[in-house]
C-alpha cells in the first residue's frame, strides 16, 4: 500500500513536473513566435507611418513656400511701392486717433488704388487678408479696407515679426493677426523703392484653409511653442506637447481685433496625454522586446499602444505629428495566449509529437504568408500613393506637388542646357457659374475638357498640372516667350470654340491665361509662378478670355500695364 502510494505520488509529481516544464517550454516558444509577428507588424506599420508623416510635411512645406512667394512678389510691384512711398509721412501721433488716421488714409487716391489692388489680389490668391505697413509701423492699405474691422490706420509697430521686417528681414509666424481673430500663418516681406526700405507687405491665410494637412486619422500640427493648432481629432486642438514652451506658459501673442494693438501674456496650456506606453505594454505583454516597447506611446482614449512619428523644422516653426495605433495589438495578445496553450497541449504527450511538428510547420507557413501579404499591401499602398501624388484624380493632369517638382527640374535643365522655358497659369472663367447653373458634373466635364484640349494642342514634352480648383499650370520647355504666347493663344481659342464633348451646348466656357519666361540667370520657381500669376491677374482684370504676357524682368507690356491700373 505504501509502495503504491509512493508510486502514485511520484507519478503525480512527475506529471506535474512534466506539465510545468511543458508549460514553460510552451511559453518560451509562444514568445518567440509572437515576437516574430510583432516585428513584422511593427516594420510594416512603421514604414506606413513614416510615409504618411513625410507626405504631410512635404504638403505643409509646399503650401508655405507658395504663401511666402505672394507677399514677396507683391512687394516688388510698382503699385505697392508707390503706395508705401506716398504714405511715408503717416505716423502715430497724439494729435490723431486711429479712426482719424483711417479716415485720412481712405481719402488718399494712391492708397485707394492700393486697397483695390490688394482686394483683387486677395481674391485671386486665396489668402484671408493682405495689407501694407509703412516704415513708421502704420497700416496704410488693406484688402479689407471697406470692412468695419479694418487695420487701416492701426499702429502695428508692436508686432515682433513686423519689427524684423521693417529692419529688412523676411518674417513669417503662426498666430492671430487679422480682424476676426481666426488663427493662421502670417507672412511679411520688406518693400523697397529706389533702394530704400519703404515698408512691408503682410499676408495671412487662415488655418481653416489648411485643413487638408490633417486628413489622415491621428495626424496633428503644432506651432513653435508646441501647441496643437490643427488636428484630425479636433478635441486635441489647443493642447500643448509635454515639456513644450506652450505647456510651461511661454508668451502667447494676442491681438485686439478692434484696435489692432498686440499684447503678450503668459498662459499655461493643458498638456496632451502623450506619454510612453512601455510600462503598460510590458505589463500586458512581457514577451515584448524592451527596444520595441520603448517605441510605443499612448494617448487617453486609446486602448492599444501606438507608434509616433514627427517631422519638425518646417516653416513658421510648425511640426507634423502622427499617432498611429498598433492595429495588430489585440490579435497579437490573443495569438500569444492561444499559442502557449496549443504548444502545451501538443507537448503534453508523445502521441502529439507529430501534431507539434505539423502545427509548427503550418504556423511558419502562415507567418510567411502574413509577411508576404503585408509586404504586398505595403508595395500596393506605396504604388497607389505614388500615383495619387503624381496625377490629379479628376482630370488626369499632374498633381500640384509633382508639377512644382517638375518645374524645379526643368528650370535646372534649362540653365544647364542654355535653353529657354515658358510657364503659364490658366484659370477657367466664371467656373462657379457653370457649377451653379449646370451642376458640379458639368464643372468636372469642363475641367477634363480643358486638360484634354491642352494635351491635344501641346507637344509630348509639354506638361499640364492642376494647381487647385479651376487653376492649371502649363510648362513649355525649350520655348521662347513669343512662341509660348502663340501656343497658349491657340489653346485659349480652342477651349472657347472647339468641340465641347459632354458639356451642355449653352455652357459658355473660356479661359484666361498668363504666361512668363525663365530669366537669363538665377530665377526661382516661386518667382516664375508669381510672374505667371500676376500676368493671369492682368488677363482677368482686363475682361477675361484672353492671354497676357509677363516678361522675365517683371515689367508689364504698355497695354497690359494700362489695363491693370
Amino acid at each position: 500500500m505504501n509502495r503504491r502510494f509512493l508510486r502514485q505520488t511520484a507519478i503525480a509529481v512527475g506529471v506535474v513536473a512534466v506539465a510545468l516544464g511543458c508549460w514553460l517550454v510552451a511559453g518560451l516558444l509562444a514568445d518567440r513566435m509572437v515576437r516574430r509577428e510583432l516585428g513584422t507588424a511593427l516594420h510594416v506599420q512603421r514604414q506606413m507611418t513614416r510615409s504618411v508623416v513625410d507626405n504631410m510635411a512635404e504638403v505643409i512645406a509646399s503650401d508655405l513656400a507658395m504663401l511666402r512667394a505672394i507677399p514677396a512678389t507683391m512687394a516688388e510691384t510698382g503699385i505697392a511701392q508707390r503706395a508705401l512711398s506716398a504714405a511715408e509721412k503717416y505716423a502715430v501721433t497724439p494729435q490723431l486717433t486711429q479712426p482719424e488716421r483711417r479716415n485720412e488714409l481712405l481719402r488718399t487716391p494712391a492708397l485707394l488704388m492700393a486697397d483695390r489692388f490688394l482686394h483683387d489680389a486677395q481674391g485671386f490668391s486665396g489668402l484671408d487678408a493682405i495689407w501694407l505697413v509703412n516704415d513708421n509701423g502704420v497700416c496704410v492699405a488693406s484688402s479689407n479696407a471697406s470692412d468695419k474691422a479694418t487695420y487701416v490706420g492701426a499702429n502695428m509697430r508692436g508686432r515682433t515679426y513686423l519689427n524684423n521686417t521693417l529692419l529688412g528681414a523676411f518674417s513669417e509666424t503662426y498666430g492671430e493677426d487679422v480682424p476676426g481673430g481666426e488663427p493662421g500663418i502670417v507672412v511679411a516681406a520688406p518693400a523697397y523703392n529706389d533702394g530704400l526700405l519703404v515698408g512691408a507687405v503682410v499676408a495671412k491665410v487662415g488655418i481653416a484653409r489648411l485643413r487638408h494637412w490633417v486628413t489622415h486619422p491621428g495626424t496633428f500640427v503644432t506651432d513653435g511653442n508646441g501647441v496643437i493648432i490643427m488636428a484630425h481629432d479636433s478635441a486635441l486642438e489647443g493642447l500643448a506637447m509635454p515639456g513644450s514652451p506652450g505647456a510651461r506658459g511661454s508668451p502667447v501673442a494676442h491681438t485686439n481685433a478692434s484696435t489692432g494693438i498686440g499684447t503678450a501674456a503668459k498662459k499655461r496650456l493643458s498638456e496632451i496625454g502623450l506619454r510612453s506606453a512601455a510600462q503598460r505594454a510590458l505589463a500586458s505583454a512581457p514577451w515584448m522586446p524592451p527596444a520595441d516597447a520603448a517605441q510605443m506611446i499612448e494617448l487617453p482614449g486609446l486602448h492599444v499602444p501606438a507608434l509616433y512619428e514627427a517631422r519638425g523644422g518646417l516653416n513658421s516653426g510648425l511640426s507634423a505629428h502622427l499617432v498611429d495605433p498598433l492595429q495588430a495589438w489585440p490579435e497579437l495578445l490573443a495569438n500569444r495566449r492561444r499559442d502557449q496553450l496549443m504548444i502545451f497541449l501538443t507537448l503534453a504527450g508523445s502521441a502529439a509529437l507529430a501534431a507539434v511538428i505539423s502545427v509548427s510547420w503550418v504556423r511558419e507557413r502562415r507567418l510567411h504568408r502574413a509577411s508576404r501579404d503585408l509586404a504586398e499591401q505595403l508595395q500596393s499602398a506605396n504604388a497607389q500613393l505614388a500615383a495619387e501624388a503624381r496625377h490629379d484624380a479628376l482630370t488626369g493632369a499632374l498633381s500640384r506637388r509633382y508639377f512644382l517638382d517638375l518645374l524645379r527640374r526643368e528650370i535646372d535643365r534649362a540653365y544647364a542646357s542654355g535653353t529657354t522655358l515658358c510657364m503659364a497659369i490658366a484659370d477657367l472663367d466664371y467656373f462657379k457659374q457653370i457649377n451653379d447653373r449646370f451642376g458640379h458634373a458639368a464643372g468636372d466635364h469642363a475641367l477634363r475638357h480643358f486638360v484634354e484640349t491642352c494635351r491635344s494642342g501641346l507637344r509630348a514634352e509639354d506638361e499640364v498640372g492642376r494647381l487647385g480648383g479651376e487653376e492649371f499650370g502649363i510648362l513649355l520647355p525649350a520655348t521662347s516667350l513669343s512662341t509660348g504666347r502663340e501656343v497658349v493663344e491657340r489653346l485659349r481659342q480652342k477651349v472657347k470654340s472647339g468641340a465641347r464633348g459632354e458639356l451642355p451646348p449653352d455652357a459658355n466656357l473660356s479661359v484666361s491665361i498668363g504666361i512668363t519666361e525663365l530669366a537669363v540667370s538665377q530665377d526661382l520657381p516661386e518667382r516664375l509662378l508669381s510672374r505667371a500669376d500676376l500676368a493671369l491677374y492682368v488677363a482677368k482684370a482686363a475682361g477675361r478670355d484672353r492671354c497676357e504676357v509677363m516678361p522675365a524682368d517683371g515689367a508689364l507690356p504698355p497695354r497690359a500695364a494700362t489695363e491693370a491700373l
